[in-house]
């Protein structure tokens, strides 16, 4: 589409040589394509959203179009240069794009899905009930309805029964699935055993190598989590890597920038509010502007975090119990600082000193209590937060996790949703967060 819209637009303005045309064109594909490569945007469940495709144009088309532009005006002499023909051919590569992915696209996978091109044929090699517990879980996640589960073959010997109705049937032992295969269209064989004897999964797996198909093993999330693993090499030696470093080279320098470019210029913007918060509270009740607080940061280190006082001050209060929306010790002015988030804004500070990111996951107090159980027991992942600076604001705080957390269940679901974030971190990410931030997570009935 991109080389289409660079034909017409030649025929159409003649703003440079066709040879000129070709290589920008060339080169902005290249630029294009392999920005949404890195994205991993050509996958398929990501056709089925129109808004998502959007999204990828302009994160892939905005910086593709803004270097053909540069190389566009270093390449043509200027007498010849065309702005109005460089612009007309951004908005004819634009609706071409559009057209490509909303039409064309939308047209063939929806032969696809029709043809079946993509639906891949699955059978279970296992423990039975850990097999239908599985595919129960795929099922839930499917919904583009890919995988269609034939089978299990139990790991003992066994035969099939005929009086057994369940969805997914006992199709007889291991040494029936070869045969089956033989007859059958299979694409998947995934291992659903117990990795308490990861020999016994290495034996299934050795005698699956005649079977042509993908081999898969489930990973039990209960005994070992390999959220972050990958196979890797130390030295040429092949290895598995469980747990990965974030933001790690040029991605750490990336975000340092973001953090005390945000913090500098936001200080200088909100430092009016600041002041006349600042004279508020010394109005409205006797102690000290600011509050301070020990929290928890990269790699369980232990910051002083700053914040506007809104509450009465009170020695014996370590901050592990949180706040409720009506305690009495918030004050007239700390209940409207509260409201509008004004409070948290000293935590800019924060950032210039390297303790926390302007977004990160939110820095709790050191055993902090949820119900009867601190967290870091209460919830096995917690302490998997600490990988990355906290933040001001965060994926999770955006999405409804403010004021109290006092039950096991909305702790658990901040959790999720800040390793979501630090698995899924990028620029783009955080500006997004950002701007959610100012239009819909400063205020609001669950700030308090």
């Amino acid at each position: 589409m991109i080389l289409l819209a660079g034909v017409v637009s030649y025929s159409l303005w003649h703003f440079a040589s066709w040879s000129s045309v070709a290589i920008l064109c060339a080169f902005g594909a290249t630029v294009y394509t392999q920005i949404l490569q890195l994205g991993r945007a050509y996958r398929v469940e990501h056709y089925r959203r129109s808004l998502r495709q959007i999204g990828h144009l302009i994160v892939g088309g905005v910086p593709a179009g803004i270097l053909v532009g540069v190389f566009y005006f270093a390449l043509e002499p200027v007498r010849t240069t065309s702005l109005p023909g460089l612009l007309g051919w951004a908005a004819v590569t634009a609706i071409a794009l559009i057209f490509g992915r909303l039409v064309i696209v939308r047209f063939g996978m929806r032969l696809v899905r029709s043809h079946e091109v993509l639906r891949r044929h699955v059978v279970l090699v296992g423990d039975v009930e850990r097999a239908r517990a599985f595919a129960q879980r795929c099922a839930e996640d499917d919904d583009e309805g890919l995988f269609v589960f034939l089978g299990i073959f139990d790991n003992k010997p066994c035969v099939p029964d005929a009086a057994d109705t369940a969805s997914i049937p006992v199709l007889g032992g291991l040494p029936d699935l070869l045969p089956f295969c033989q007859s059958h269209q299979v694409d998947v064989v995934t291992i659903v055993e117990s990795w308490e004897n990861p020999l016994n999964i290495t034996a299934i797996a050795e005698q699956l190598h005649r079977v042509a198909a993908d081999v898969l093993v489930e990973l039990d999330p209960d005994g070992f989590n390999l959220r972050f693993a990958r196979v890797t090499s130390i030295a040429g030696e092949r290895v598995l890597q469980v747990q990965q470093r974030p933001l790690k080279g040029s991605l750490g320098l990336m975000k340092a920038l973001q953090d005390y470019s945000v913090a500098i210029i936001g200080l200088i913007l909100v430092s009016p509010i600041l002041l006349i918060s600042a004279i508020a509270i010394k109005l409205d009740s006797p102690g000290p502007i600011f509050f301070r607080q020990p929290r928890v940061g990269l790699n369980n280190k232990v910051f002083t975090v700053y914040k506007l006082r809104t509450m009465t001050v009170d020695p014996t209060d370590d901050g592990s119990l949180g706040t409720t929306e009506f305690n009495p010790r918030i004050t007239g002015v700390g209940n409207l600082l509260r409201r509008l988030s004004i409070d948290e804004l000293p935590q800019l500070l924060n950032v210039l000193q390297g303790d926390m990111s302007v977004v990160g996951p939110r820095p709790h107090v050191p055993n902090m209590q949820v119900g009867d159980d601190i967290r870091y027991e209460a919830i096995r992942e917690y302490v998997s937060r600490y990988r990355m600076k906290p933040g001001i604001t965060g994926w999770a705080q955006i999405n409804g996790m403010r004021g109290g957390i006092n039950t096991v269940e909305k702790a658990e679901r901040g959790v999720k949703l800040d390793l979501f974030y630090i698995e899924n971190w990028s620029i783009w990410f955080d500006i997004r967060i950002m701007l959610l931030t100012i239009t819909k997570g400063m205020a609001g009935r669950d700030v308090f």
